[in-house]
């Protein structure tokens, strides 16, 4: 079948290449800021992270949120206006993006597909980014010892905030002077949870190590078997010395030990 209307939905925070294009007349809309998230409740987070827009009860919750129906009208509208002036050589596509792609942008694509289709249009609509693994929200934790740092003003000596991380010492001094800590604001488990958080708590440990000077090790860890503690996201920032007498954790005592890189 040949389309003349190309609806692709995605979410940005993937950073993957973008849609492809098809020659097309093009119009974006981004919903990062435009509606809510569907709904922001602890108890419900990890449900909806296993939903997307195209289960009913999240479908129905961002198209009753305020605003989408009139994204969803003025969509139609511009599309309806270059439809009707283009031909098959030249379609039209609508690019769709939330941050995650899985929930606001599919449910308002459908939508606009829907209506187009209605008023006869051959429309044609990809989610690209549906199907990713869940992203659980990032609620702060009443039971993690770090959230009570980030909200709630538990004591903790500060040496760097930033407006996604905070750098603190280590309660228990760390395992070298001048060890820190690096953390999410938001609650992440650990480093394979978010890749995203992940890497932005990487950078602004990088960004301090390079303030400070001097050599650095830059760890975190994932599960209790890799000698995880504490499950939010942490990444240690040990600074190094010749002679500290520090060895790094993974050597096998059954193994001879080799150099790590």
């Amino acid at each position: 079948m040949t389309y003349d209307v190309f609806i692709d939905s995605f979410g940005a925070r993937w950073q993957d290449p973008p849609p492809p294009r098809y020659r097309a007349a093009v119009l974006a809309i981004n919903l990062t800021d435009a509606l809510l998230n569907p709904p922001d409740d602890p108890n419900l987070s990890d449900v909806i992270a296993r939903q997307t827009g195209q289960d009913p009860d999240v479908r129905d919750y961002v198209l009753a949120t305020p605003g989408a129906a009139r994204i969803i009208e003025d969509a139609v509208h511009e599309l309806t206006a270059l439809h009707a002036t283009t031909d098959v050589y030249h379609p039209v596509q609508l690019l769709v993006n939330c941050w995650y792609g899985k929930h606001r942008a599919p449910a308002v694509a459908d939508a606009i597909g829907r209506r187009m289709q209605e008023a006869g249009a051959r429309v044609t609509v990809t989610h690209h980014h549906i199907s990713r693994p869940p992203v659980p929200r990032k609620h702060p934790r009443p039971d993690c010892p770090f959230c009570a740092i980030v909200h709630d003003g538990a004591p903790a000596t500060i040496v760097h905030e930033w407006a996604d991380a905070l750098a603190i010492v280590p309660r228990s001094g760390g395992c070298t002077e001048g060890h820190l800590l690096v953390i999410p604001r938001g609650h992440v488990p650990d480093f394979t949870t978010d890749p995203v958080v992940a890497a932005t708590v990487q950078l602004r440990a990088a960004e301090l190590a390079q303030q400070l000077g001097g050599q650095w090790n830059y760890l975190t860890s994932c599960g209790p078997d890799a000698t995880q503690t504490v499950f939010h996201l942490h990444g240690h920032l040990v600074p190094r010395t010749a002679g500290d007498g520090l060895a790094l954790p993974w050597p096998h005592p059954s193994r001879e030990q080799e150099p790590a890189g």
